[in-house]
């Protein structure tokens, strides 16, 4: 089935499903739109965007508007809003971090699961993961309803390293190094590919290895910090020593975020990258990429042993702000957004939905490769931090990676700066004395 015609069918179908179940909604004032702010990455959120957005649109006559900003402006801009009380957004997707501080200006989800779920038993609450709901669940308030779950993996290009005499991929740090070099071909290709901005990916890209080294972040029951103990200053230095040490990463990767990382192995300019799973169907699309059909995945590789080796889970949730006065609208694309056919349907434009079902479906799972990968990751990944200080302490996360990347301090130097900062925010925060 064509692209154009599941498009149709999705639409169809969303159509007559809420013309059925939206009667009573119908009877309330109609706005011309629902304003939606999410981040500017586009790929994962195609079938939000092109499908499920004008099949809404088609049953009710309600646009989607999308307002769609850099991570950090996107951050800021509901800061801000939601803080004024602003009715002008209705909907906003929201990541792990950032559910302490936007619990106060969004509705309990759990209220609005049950007001789903009375009108439309098949949207089916309990086919949802467990992890993300807890994953998005602070203070006992449920955030938003889960849409995408995250986990840093292994991509790799597999003919490349079988080549090269690697047979899986590899499964320790020094494996990872020794397969990086072996593959490498500047000025064409290179053995590895980081997001070297500073920036929203800086924590996501780096903090892996940190784990994977037995690195950890912080206690913010305690105010203990150990961001700066030896391991996970290991873990960042083995990190920043693929690009100063070893010259495996291409020189523009300085400047690469999310939608660079995505452009460079769909333009084949590395052979291995650990980045978010979804992204994974991006790479390996060959009507999008170069290299489709080259890449395999795998979990992380540990410091000296494969059991070592952890990532970062992370999300994003779909969440209606208490301020909106067209809330039981926002309810009804919610509804149709997170169904298990409009989820399912996501998947093949990058999104890592939060079903079951969507993740252990055989065909998925053939035709993708990397869901079966990324749930044993999350069986044992550690989640971003969402107490409200995180977002200050992250900023200096990202300067003490960049600073490493850049050759500019060593690993561990850089660390215990960013520990001072920490302990320093800390304090402020009324978190460490």
């Amino acid at each position: 089935m064509t692209g154009l015609n599941r498009r149709r069918l999705l639409q169809g179908t969303a159509g007559a499903v809420l013309a059925a179940s939206t009667r009573a909604a119908w009877a309330q004032s109609k706005p011309e739109k629902l304003v939606l702010v999410c981040e500017n990455s586009v790929g994962w959120k195609r079938t939000l965007i092109e499908e499920a957005a004008p099949a809404f649109e088609k049953a009710t006559g309600i646009k989607i508007e999308f307002t769609m900003l850099p991570v950090d402006a996107w951050r800021a801009r509901l800061k801000a809003e939601l803080s004024a009380g602003s009715t002008g957004i209705d909907l906003a997707m929201l990541s792990v971090q950032m559910a302490g501080w936007m619990s106060p200006h969004v509705l309990d989800h759990n209220e609005v699961v049950a007001r789903i779920t009375a009108r439309d038993p098949s949207f089916a609450w309990d086919d949802f993961l467990g992890g993300s709901k807890l994953a998005g669940t602070y203070d006992g308030k449920m955030v938003g309803i889960p849409y995408r779950l995250t986990a840093g993996i292994v991509h790799y290009q597999k003919e490349l390293l079988q080549k090269a005499g690697f047979d899986q991929a590899p499964g320790t740090f020094a494996e990872f190094e020794k397969a990086a070099l072996a593959v490498n071909a500047p000025p064409t290709r290179y053995g590895f590919g980081l997001m070297g901005k500073q920036g929203a990916g800086t924590f996501t890209n780096s903090i892996p290895w940190m784990f994977s080294a037995g690195g950890k972040l912080l206690d913010f029951k305690t105010g203990e910090v150990f961001i700066n103990d030896k391991a996970a200053a290991t873990g960042l230095q083995f990190y920043a020593d693929l690009m100063l040490k070893n010259k495996v990463v291409p020189p523009e990767a300085t400047t690469w975020e999310f939608d660079e990382i995505i452009a460079g192995a769909q333009k084949d300019r590395y052979a291995m990258t650990v980045t978010f799973s979804s992204y994974g169907t991006l790479f390996n699309d060959p009507k999008l990429s170069q290299t489709g059909g080259r890449w395999a995945w795998a979990t992380m590789p540990g410091h000296t042993a494969k059991a070592q080796g952890r990532t970062i889970v992370d999300g994003q949730f779909m969440a209606i702000s208490r301020y909106s006065k067209n809330i039981d609208w926002a309810i009804e694309f919610m509804r149709m957004a997170c169904s298990k056919e409009a989820m399912l349907r996501s998947m093949e434009g990058g999104n890592a939905p939060p079903r079951a079902s969507s993740l252990r479906d055989p065909a998925m799972v053939a035709k993708l490769g990397w869901p079966a990968v990324a749930a044993e990751a999350i069986e044992n990944g550690i989640p971003t931090p969402s107490n409200p200080a995180w977002d200050g302490l992250e900023l200096s996360l990202r300067s003490a990676v960049s600073q490493t990347l850049l050759g500019q301090k060593n690993a561990k130097d850089a660390l215990d700066e960013c520990a001072r900062e920490w302990q320093r925010n800390l304090r402020r925060a009324g978190v460490a004395k």
